[in-house]
């Protein structure tokens, strides 16, 4: 077993007749830069950066990935052969391979960062810059928007080096360094190779605290599995098999069948044949 299988090994998996592809992703990024006039230090409190400021704009050097049912980490890095344009080629081939995306702090950063460096040029870069298509859909599964749906204060600290730390996972080995990542991209082969440990530490950890919330996921992408009872299969982790369980899920006027999932102990409704308990509803 490698060192990647062994650290996601105690976790729930996922079943092995699953047709998503899911990817596990994270980019790290160079910081932007701006030109700054102030008579005291508090004139740069809450600054508002105009465009015609701008030296630099923050860009996407580096990417790392995973198939949740591969051990290999796949890095990706604008300093590679080809230079930033095959990176983000490459990069964009690889998310449209992709049926559910999963990362942490997805939605808000690394999705609309690299969704901006397929579009659009960024200022302070001066290489070519290739406009690139529109991604197929896939869906997102955002593991710090979990974080803050369900455990609100119950979970103080929804960081991902916090919330590993927490759990006892040594996914996280590092910090980002915004100086190390300049000296990367001036060609620091040193800086390169930490900077890209950091971001595999990232996906491994990343992927285990989505293994370890998915049976608390309820509106997780649906699994597609085929077979004869594909239409009944856990949305969580694909297993048909499930536990005997009595109760039913209530909602205001309608009750459901539930079910509870052998694999993942995750539960789930059937949205066929409700059962109408109530012929009004609250005003």
């Amino acid at each position: 077993m490698t060192a990647i299988a062994a650290a996601l090994a105690a976790v729930q998996t996922i079943a092995p007749g699953v047709r998503n592809r899911i990817l596990i992703l994270d980019v790290e990024r160079l910081p932007g830069l701006t030109q700054q006039r102030w008579w005291d230090r508090g004139d740069l409190k809450n600054r508002y950066v105009h465009f015609e400021t701008v030296i630099r704009e923050p860009r996407t050097t580096m990417l790392c990935a995973k198939w949740h049912d591969s051990d290999e980490i796949i890095r990706l890095t604008e300093w590679d052969r080809g230079g930033r344009k095959a990176f983000l080629r490459k990069a964009h081939a690889l998310m449209s391979s992709a049926d559910i995306i999963v990362g942490h702090n997805l939605i808000k950063a690394d999705l609309p960062w690299l969704l901006g460096d397929f579009r659009f040029p960024r200022i302070g870069y001066d290489g070519p810059f290739e406009a690139l298509p529109d991604l197929p859909p896939f869906k997102t599964v955002d593991t710090l928007a979990h974080f803050r749906t369900r455990y609100k204060s119950g979970l103080p600290f929804k960081g991902l080096d916090a919330a590993l730390q927490i759990l006892g996972h040594p996914g996280k080995t590092d910090r980002y360094d915004a100086d190390a990542m300049e000296r990367a991209v001036a060609g620091s082969t040193e800086d390169r190779e930490r900077l890209l440990s950091y971001c595999d530490g990232d996906i491994i950890g990343g992927q285990f605290l989505y293994d370890r919330e998915r049976p608390m996921m309820k509106n997780h992408p649906a699994m597609f599995v085929d077979g004869e009872n594909s239409m009944r299969v856990c949305n969580r982790c694909g297993e048909t098999e499930t536990l005997p369980n009595a109760k039913r899920y209530v909602a205001n006027v309608l009750t459901y069948t539930m079910l509870k999932c052998a694999g993942c102990k995750g539960y789930r409704r059937l949205s066929i044949e409700p059962e109408r308990m109530s012929l009004v509803r609250g005003v």
